[in-house]
């Protein structure tokens, strides 16, 4: 493989080839000049003024090769780290132009810089030795191209004339934004630029073994409060799954990507049950859920899981359970005979929040007489949780201007609220304060 000096590698050897090539043509000669320089350098940068005739070298266009492209993929695991590192397949293109000062200086130079490159199709590995070889004659060539590794990669250059007409030629140089000379274009292939970047490699196969298994999807078609079905889906909820193809040999459950198998209490081909205080505690947050089905595949020696098939994602609404206490040092106020009164009031909650969940206080009054009383108050910025610290189940929200009064407390987390409780004759009566 090359380095990242291989493009200028590969520009280097046309130029010396074809420098090589003109005075061996003794194209000095034919001009009735000394043999005529060849540079490799962008169009704009030729001095059109100059007093002797010349060859330059451009590069225009760099693409990808699509026979390599496609090689060593996928250079990553699973985990994403890198396995291999597949070369940079390029296919160069190149502009060779002729610059004369008399008539026909132009067209000779042109003509044997086409000879030279058509007896030359393939460019050997001894001759790209001695091509980038500095020394006294080529002052230009930098010496670090000669460690560039073009002659020792794996596939061997090709160069290969293109067939331009004269659109292809006039859009070329109306991009360069120069009038037209006398020019062909070459495609060179394929330079391969290796990465040195690390890779690890995996060890080799010591025994290969064929595992067939039934595909046997499982089907989640509810995700519940077991004997509610329209319930409200709580901390202490006893969650059910209900669907199809649940029963295999390594089946594992999953709520918003925390493992939660070893809470099911109920385990059927198409009824789960299991309650989600395990999942709170790896980090379970209220508000929207997934749940997730997985048919691990046994294979290896000794068996381990491996990823098998899967359900498809269900949605629940995890509701948060609270609890408030309004917190001293309230501020009354009096207007128009209504006492107003300005405060915080302490929510614990469960499960814990984070500093990015949505968390605000409802508050409803309980008179019936009142009932249009209500107030809605977000918690500070951040949920009040200061670093390292990542969530909290204590959250202090404020309260500014509440009319003096009892009223039922309910915190809304995300898409989740928590619940009521209602008495014997269906109205609501706790969680209750009094600001």
């Amino acid at each position: 493989m090359s380095s990242a000096l291989g493009l200028a590698a590969t520009a280097a050897v046309l130029q010396q080839m074809l420098q090589n090539g003109l005075s061996s043509l003794k194209i000095g000669d034919v001009l009735g000049i000394t043999t005529p320089h060849v540079s490799c350098m962008p169009a704009d940068r030729i001095d059109l003024e100059g007093a002797a005739s010349q060859l330059n070298l451009f590069l225009y266009q760099q693409t990808r090769n699509p026979g390599w492209a496609n090689m060593d993929l996928p250079s990553r695991d699973s985990r994403g780290e890198r396995r291999t590192n597949p070369a940079l397949a390029l296919d160069l293109h190149f502009l060779v132009t002729a610059y004369g000062v008399s008539d026909f200086h132009a067209e000779v130079l042109l003509g044997a810089a086409m000879q030279i490159l058509h007896e030359s199709a393939v460019f050997g590995r001894a001759a790209i030795r001695a091509a980038l070889k500095s020394g006294p004659a080529k002052p230009n060539l930098p010496v670090q191209l000669e460690l560039a590794g073009l002659a020792d990669q794996l596939e061997q250059l090709r160069i290969t004339p293109l067939n331009f007409g004269l659109d292809d030629l006039a859009r070329i140089w109306s991009a360069i934004q120069l009038p037209l000379r006398p020019s062909a274009a070459y495609q060179v292939s394929v330079v391969l630029i290796d990465s040195a970047r690390r890779a690890s490699t995996a060890l080799p196969v010591r025994s290969a073994n064929i595992y067939v298994a039934p595909f046997n999807e499982p089907r989640i078609d509810r995700v519940e409060a077991a004997g509610q079905p329209n319930g409200a889906i709580l901390p202490d909820t006893v969650l059910r799954v209900s669907g199809a193809r649940f029963k295999g040999p390594a089946m594992r459950v999953s709520a918003s990507g925390l493992d939660v198998t070893g809470a099911l209490s109920r385990r059927e081909d198409a009824v789960l049950e299991l309650t989600l205080l395990p999942a709170m505690a790896s980090g379970l947050r209220s508000g929207v859920n997934t749940m997730q089905v997985q048919q691990m595949q046994l294979m290896g020696q000794p068996p381990v899981e491996h990823m098998g098939v899967e359900s498809n994602l269900a949605s629940f609404v995890l509701n948060p359970a609270a609890s408030f206490s309004v917190e001293p040092g309230a501020v009354a106020s009096v207007v128009g005979a209504v006492t107003y009164k300005s405060g915080k009031i302490k929510v614990t909650l469960t499960p814990r929040v984070g500093a990015r969940q949505r968390v605000r206080l409802l508050l409803n009054a309980l008179d019936p007489a009142a009932a249009a009383l209500a107030y809605t108050f977000q918690a500070p910025d951040g949920n009040g949780i200061t670093a390292p610290a990542t969530d909290t189940d204590v959250i202090l929200i404020a309260y500014q201007h509440v009319v003096q009064g009892n009223y039922l407390a309910r915190v809304q987390v995300d898409a989740g609220v928590s619940a009521l409780q209602a008495n014997a004759d269906g109205r609501f009566f706790t969680p209750m304060v009094a600001p």
